[in-house]
């Protein structure tokens, strides 16, 4: 067990850790379906809980912090992801809102834990020298995250071509 850990923080690590395999297997596989929605709602559940936990842990500063905001960003693309999905009728634009704060919610994810891991794995002597750390690492994951967010996001409605009146 890492030393420190308290139960919330474990259940945040576990669930975390859980939803970074589920979300890499949700980026790699055919989307839609019933396998990809079982998939993304234990994603989604998994993260709820995470992030919830998340809220109790405040080992690194001992109050309310950037990770806290984090957490709370998190929560926020995975609701802005489900309204569309959930509504009825869904927007025309529900696919690309979906992706879209599907993907940054997984970006944050991997972003905490990038800074995790090498603030953990670096024994830094300072905070000011954790939270540069904090900050190279969720600049570089979050550029990447861009990248691949924009090469790989569904064509908005307007471009999708039209068979027998069916959008496709």
């Amino acid at each position: 067990m890492i030393y420190g850990l308290t139960p919330a923080g474990a259940i945040h690590t576990i669930l975390a850790v859980s939803s970074i395999a589920v979300g890499m297997i949700q980026v790699l596989r055919r989307k839609g379906g019933p396998a990809h929605r079982a998939r993304g709602y234990a994603y989604v559940y998994a993260l709820l809980i995470a992030d919830g936990a998340a809220m109790l842990v405040f080992q690194f500063t001992g109050k309310f912090n950037i990770f806290h905001v984090g957490a709370v960003a998190n929560l926020a693309c995975i609701v802005a992801a489900m309204v569309p999905l959930l509504r009825s009728p869904r927007p025309p634009n529900w696919k690309y809102l979906h992706y879209y704060f599907m993907s940054w919610s997984y970006v944050g994810l991997l972003a905490a834990a990038a800074t995790e891991i090498v603030v953990r794995a670096s024994h830094l002597e300072t905070r000011g020298q954790g939270w540069m750390v904090t900050m190279v690492m969720t600049a570089i994951v979050t550029v990447i995250g861009y990248i691949l967010i924009e090469r790989n996001r569904p064509a908005p409605m307007s471009q999708m071509v039209q068979h027998e009146g069916v959008a496709s």
